[in-house]
């Protein structure tokens, strides 16, 4: 029996490798691979270890763009992970040794001729990946195969697009519909008696033309030019969703929801609460989970009531008194670390559709317009994202890439098709957000015009006294009687009233008769806490309201008593069209505005631990004198899977059924199931157990 030749290990000349980098190339190095900082490693070893760890190189990897991708594949496919080989793309293979992601034996490293790919990088890619090999499987292709072949398919989709037949050996009859299939390039070969039906095929099948991921850039990268009208669209919504999101406070507190018993908004509440609102369902559900990740939403059992209700956070008090350009950035902060999907379907709040990854995939899908020097439009954004995160782009469901996409535009945070400021930095806010003004103009059809935001103390109480209309950095309000009724309901006087739109604007006769009438006709019915009474000089009236709400005891022609709080009485002669009013116990107007129901604010996020200084790390790893550490060599299954991949014949060593040793050069074709499959020299068919292999040794 021959001996098997022996070549140098990859494992051990990457370390070497690894240990010859000067400071600022292991800087570098660190830099790109931050993950293997914590924590930190003691030696060149463990580092070398920590970064050839499946787990690094896949994160490594999703943060590859297709050009480098497709540079490490092509190195693979020419035997890089056995052994160095020469190097045809300089400024990608630059870019996978700054990685860590490759390495050279080369006397000028920052030249290379010949470059290695690091230990298990090809496996830490999924299965079936390729660039150079991509599938163009169009559905026109599908519908136009032989019946046969059509049969195989569907059958294959139904068994979860793995199948096992004979026919899938190499030197199986060509003329068979499997073999066919194959050389289409519709299925592909697991293994002599396994075939798979790619995702490729699956989609062409559903009638989806192909995804090709492009191995070029396309031109549009680059620093975002500033764009007045962009930025001006995209405040215009982020404070739309400040306005949305203090009306739901509001309401919220007034009316805190009762949840489900998993702690789910049911479905009739949450339609209510859309239509209250004027908002729909689905901007409600983008607003609670937005909430939620802000700590101004909570679930938990507020103050004087019993169960679990939503409601908002003490937090969300403060937040209501803040600026709109600190309350902006604020909701930016909470929706690109929120882990809430408003767009999943099923119960709101469910714990299901809360995921740890999502943050990840905002940061991912936002970078793309954060470094386009252009406008983007949906097909550019998905040309882009396809190149620059291929792994990413290809592995997580489009509905949920174009949900964030959209929530970042209802958010302000892109706009017609580009960045904004408060994308590219949150603390623009403040120069983004108008300055705020202390007036606005009421009209003769008793509309108000405000042309900017206003002052926090105005805007609420003109939000008492006007209904919001038309929303936007212009907005308009509508006064009625009922809103002026709401202002009195709190304790404002017909003068007060008066005062505040005077202080602001000019105010027209007909808005100053329609206060004088309303005040006149509100308090005809007077209320105390007696529980409650109810009294007026007008009998008659006192006998309606006794016979509307029937919790009204009549002990007098002018005056009645209830078991209803002031509060809920008031609110129940309201709903039958009348107008009470509530008095203190020396008969001066009393404001009987409930306290807004609030839960406890959630404690904040833990912050991440901040990283490790790749200078200073890389200074300490140097200085601690550790050179040309010692390396096992590849697994025999490593140097099974590269050979499989790159066409090299191996020798193996291998122990047949008595237990002799033997070994055999063949070429490997696939590694699985416990088993590879090889084509000898004279073009037979080997399998060999996994079990009885004792070594493998490159020819």
């Amino acid at each position: 029996m021959t001996p098997p030749q022996q070549h140098p290990s990859a494992a051990l000349n990457f370390r070497t490798w690894l240990a010859d980098l000067d400071q600022t190339q292991l800087a570098t190095l660190l830099a790109h691979r931050s993950d293997v900082l914590n924590p930190l490693p003691p030696g060149i070893a463990p580092l070398a270890t920590r970064l050839t760890l499946r787990t690094s190189l896949a994160l490594a990897l999703s943060h590859c763009d297709a050009a480098l991708l497709a540079a490490a594949e092509d190195i693979a496919e020419r035997g890089g992970e056995l052994e160095e080989v020469a190097v045809t793309k300089p400024a990608a293979t630059s870019q996978l040794l700054e990685r860590g992601l490759a390495f050279t034996t080369s006397a000028d490293a920052t030249n290379p001729d010949t470059v290695g790919l690091a230990p298990g990088l090809m496996q830490a890619l999924p299965t079936e990946w390729s660039l150079l090999h991509q599938s163009t499987t169009a559905p026109e292709e599908i519908a136009a195969l032989p019946e046969d072949e059509a049969r195989i398919l569907q059958t294959l989709v139904t068994s979860g697009g793995v199948g096992t037949t004979r026919d899938a050996a190499p030197n199986a009859d060509p003329a068979r519909p499997i073999p066919r299939l194959l050389a289409k390039g519709i299925l592909t070969r697991v293994d002599s008696r396994t075939v798979r039906l790619p995702r490729a095929a699956r989609r062409a099948l559903e009638g989806h033309t192909p995804e090709l991921i492009p191995l070029e850039p396309s031109g549009r990268a680059g620093t975002p030019n500033p764009n007045s009208k962009a930025n001006d669209a995209g405040t215009a919504a982020g404070l739309q969703v400040v306005r949305e999101l203090e009306q739901l406070i509001d309401a919220l507190g007034a009316h805190p929801i009762e949840l489900l018993k998993d702690k789910t908004v049911g479905v009739r509440p949450q339609a209510h609460l859309a239509k209250e609102l004027s908002i729909t369902e689905t901007e409600l559900r983008r607003l609670v989970c937005l909430g939620f990740a802000a700590r101004l939403l909570s679930r938990g059992e507020p103050k004087g009531l019993e169960g679990n209700f939503l409601a908002p956070t003490q937090g969300a008090r403060e937040w209501l008194d803040a600026t709109l350009a600190d309350k902006w950035r604020v909701l930016i902060d909470a929706w690109q670390h929120s882990t809430w999907q408003p767009w999943e379907e099923g119960r709101l709040l469910d714990p299901e559709s809360a995921k740890d990854r999502l943050p990840r995939h905002r940061a991912t899908a936002m970078d793309i317009y954060a470094h386009s020097a252009t406008p983007l439009s949906k097909e550019e954004f998905w040309e882009d994202l396809r190149f620059r995160f291929p792994l990413f782009a290809t592995h997580t469901k489009s509905v949920t890439i174009d949900a964030l996409v959209d929530e970042a535009e209802w958010l302000g945070l892109i706009a017609l098709g580009q960045a904004t400021q408060a994308l590219l930095d949150p603390a623009a806010t403040h120069s983004l957000t108008p300055d705020t003004v202390d007036y606005f103009i009421i009209q003769g059809d008793l509309t108000v015009l405000v042309p900017g935001p206003l002052e926090a103390t105005s805007h609420h109480r003109l939000s008492e006294l006007a209904d919001l209309e038309s929303p936007g950095l212009a907005s308009l309000y509508r006064i009625t009687e009922s809103t002026l009724r709401r202002g009195l309901d709190v304790g404002m006087t017909a003068e007060d009233i008066t005062a505040f739109f005077a202080a602001h604007s000019e105010v027209p006769q007909a808005l100053e008769f329609l206060i004088n009438d309303v005040s006149r006709r509100h308090g005809t019915l007077r209320s105390g806490p007696a529980l409650a009474y109810l009294r007026s000089e007008d009998p008659a009236l006192l006998e309606m309201a006794v016979r509307v709400v029937p919790e009204l005891r009549l002990i007098a022609p002018t005056v009645a008593i209830s078991q209803l709080r002031v509060g809920s009485l008031l609110e129940k002669l309201r709903e039958h069209g009348m107008a009470p009013a509530a008095e203190d116990e020396n008969g001066a107007s009393l404001s009987v505005a409930l306290e807004p129901y609030a839960l406890p604010t959630p404690a904040p996020r833990k912050a991440a631990k901040p990283s490790a200084d790749p200078v200073s790390v890389a200074a300490a790893l140097l200085a601690s004198g550790e050179t040309a550490p010692a390396a096992a060599d590849e697994t025999s299954l490593d140097i099974l899977h590269a050979a499989a991949r790159s066409g090299r014949q191996v020798t193996i060593v291998y122990a047949d059924k008595n237990g002799n040793p033997k070994n055999r050069t063949v070429k490997p074709l696939s590694v699985a199931g416990g088993q590879v499959d090889a084509a000898g020299s004279d073009g037979s068919m080997i399998r060999f157990p996994l079990h009885r292999i004792t070594s493998v040794h490159l020819v």
